[in-house]
């Protein structure tokens, strides 16, 4: 059994800036497995017994996600199910679809990851009208689309706990520069609305920054560079971003002798753990892929055999330092 907090609130919509939705942390191309994934499951073909059809925005593009569709597939077969994954390929027709496609084949549950909260209004609202439980995982939809269940992390939480580590790391007072996912996205709207509850309320810490990199490592590294440029020692005390891609920015500054800049990131693949194993990089914060997907398909599973489940659920979320990066392993 999955261990999560759960709680029965309305399903989160981007309005809010509450956990609902993240669009690709990074952008690392890994074409050879959207290759193999885009042949396999173009046309799902099911054998007698249980199914369960899964439907990711986009796959092969992003390493946290590649781990999560892993630990979806594994984690239904161990329940039983056969499982067929559709590549949306950040096509709402083609989403849709896959989705409608699912129903007609008769699967027991969907589990789906969308690209943004409304595009899969209908076809979400049909599945479940037509008794087939849909839930969506670290991205949600709007409360219109009568989803099953969502299971998420915290994204105000996690640029709040960013934020007061940074305010930590500088004694409370300095300039920092803000990097932040791609814009709209429910990623970027809450953990920009964490950071600036910390920020912006009662503290000697301004925000001189914030331009987006799009959880791209060019457009981080551009940044940086430009930061560095324009604030000479002293003038710039730490650096947050909404993902990993950090990494690249931290060591960039330390090769330019500026290590006087803290650096703290969101996510926990094997890059950022070295980079705070050696000091480059002050925090992460752990969302662990794997956990998240898994509780996505237990919960779909719940659903599918009748059971009771909680419209909302929340997977916890660690702040990674020095102090216990040691003691727990990269999530990717």
């Amino acid at each position: 059994m999955i261990e999560a907090i759960s709680t029965g609130e309305r399903m989160p919509t981007k309005q809010g800036g509450e956990p609902n939705m993240k669009i690709t942390r990074r952008f690392f191309g890994v074409a050879t497995f959207a290759a193999a994934l885009a042949m396999s499951t173009a046309s799902p073909s099911f054998a007698e017994g249980k199914k369960l059809g899964v439907m990711i925005y986009n796959i092969g593009v992003d390493p946290w996600m590649n781990v999560a569709v892993k630990s979806l597939e594994e984690k239904a077969k161990a329940l039983g199910y056969e499982v067929s994954v559709a590549d949306g390929r950040n096509d709402v027709a083609q989403m849709n679809a896959a989705i409608d496609q699912f129903v007609i084949q008769g699967v027991k549950a969907i589990v789906i990851c969308p690209a943004d909260p409304d595009s899969l209004v209908g076809s979400i609202s049909k599945s479940v009208a037509a008794g087939v439980p849909v839930v969506a995982f670290s991205l949600g939809v709007s409360d219109e689309a009568n989803l099953t269940a969502f299971v998420g992390a915290d994204e105000v939480g996690m640029g709040r706990t960013a934020a007061q580590e940074a305010v930590k790391a500088i004694g409370g007072k300095g300039n920092v520069a803000l990097m932040t996912g791609i814009l709209g996205t429910s990623a970027q709207i809450g953990r920009s609305k964490g950071q600036h509850e910390v920020f912006d309320q009662g503290t000697d810490v301004k925000v001189v920054e914030e331009q987006p990199n799009d959880w791209a490592h060019e457009k981080t590294v551009a940044l940086i560079q430009d930061w560095l440029s324009k604030y000479p020692k002293g003038q710039l005390n730490a650096v947050l971003a909404h993902g990993p891609e950090i990494v690249a920015a931290a060591e960039y500054a330390k090769s330019q002798g500026r290590e006087e800049v803290a650096f703290i990131g969101i996510d926990y693949p094997e890059d950022a753990r070295r980079a705070i194993k050696e000091g480059t990089l002050l925090a992460t914060i752990s969302q662990d892929p794997k956990l998240l997907a898994a509780l996505a398909v237990e919960t779909a599973d719940k659903a599918a055999n009748g059971e009771k489940v909680e419209k909302v659920v929340m997977i916890e979320t660690t702040l990674i330092t020095k102090d216990n990066v040691d003691q727990k392993t990269a999530d990717y």
